[in-house]
């Protein structure tokens, strides 16, 4: 039986509506139009679907890569420190054995040695700050119970340290090039600051003094790291380099005037930079903050 949508005349046969002239439907899809339209609409929701997931799927294989990259990168990073600092504590051992391997660093111990000489003048800088500090506090009794500026003192005594070892060395290098060595600046600077690795050891036990409290310790092992810095090291490399040179030569004055131009230079800056920071100390000393 055929239906006619419009005016929902019936007949038996025929495409067209005998009153209206309308399409004619058979009477189940009369019946049901709305399960027509349905089935009509279900597929493009199905491909909306699809395609939601499509485009998740998009995103997080584009957001994944980036994640990626991003621990990728910080993962080299930590190794990479982590590597460094297992090669200098190697390197820091093995001339604490025997420091005369100073001698034989090479150009790629130019880093390691830069990071000797850091060292140095930090734990100078802190084992004094901590020995004032102790005898500021004693010297003060219980009711001087405030420190010493940290951020005041010791970068000052950092940049002091790092003045006098450029003395030192300065002084060395220009004898050791007058005794005509040929060594590049980089393994000079390698060698020399590979000396220092006994007296970065020796500044870390008076900063372990300082901290305890123990004036003694902190004392003495200050004196000899200074006393050896200053004066023992210059002189026992400008030796070791004039020898290299000519063993014959004239080492010996060669070591000596190392000193006398450490001397000098030291006492044109007396007056200009040592005695106005000893001023600044003894102020700081005697009235706490009036740095």
């Amino acid at each position: 039986m055929l239906v006619c949508p419009s005016c929902n005349h019936q007949q038996e046969t025929g495409r067209f509506c005998g009153v209206c002239g309308a399409a004619m439907q058979s009477q189940n899809d009369a019946e049901n139009p709305n399960q027509q339209s349905r089935r009509e609409e279900e597929p493009p929701q199905a491909n909306t679907t699809q395609g939601n997931a499509q485009v998740e799927q998009q995103t997080t294989a584009e957001s994944s890569p980036a994640a990626a990259t991003i621990e990728g990168n910080a993962q080299p990073t930590a190794d990479a420190v982590k590597e460094g600092l297992n090669h200098y504590w190697s390197y820091f051992l093995h001339l604490l054995k025997n420091p005369a391997r100073a001698f034989h660093s090479g150009e790629k111990q130019f880093t390691n040695s830069l990071i000797n000489i850091g060292l140095y003048a930090l734990f100078f800088s802190l084992s004094i700050y901590f020995l004032g500090n102790s005898l500021f506090k004693s010297f003060g009794g219980s009711w001087m119970s405030e420190s010493l500026p940290f951020f005041r003192i010791v970068p000052r005594l950092f940049f002091f340290a790092l003045i006098l070892i450029a003395i030192t060395f300065g002084s060395a290098l220009a004898m050791t090039k007058l005794a005509k060595n040929q060594d590049s600046f980089k393994k000079i600077i390698a060698e020399y600051g590979s000396i220092y690795v006994p007296f970065v050891a020796l500044n870390l036990v008076a900063v372990l003094g300082g901290l305890i409290g123990s004036y003694q310790l902190t004392f003495f092992t200050l004196v000899i790291s200074l006393v050896m810095i200053f004066s023992y090291v210059p002189v026992l490399y400008v030796y070791q380099k004039a020898s290299e040179v000519n063993p014959n030569g004239q080492k010996i004055y060669f070591s000596l005037a190392t000193v006398l131009l450490i001397s000098f230079i030291c006492f044109l800056l007396a007056d200009a930079v040592l005695m106005d920071f000893i001023s600044q100390i003894e102020d700081l000393t005697s009235y706490g903050y009036g740095w």
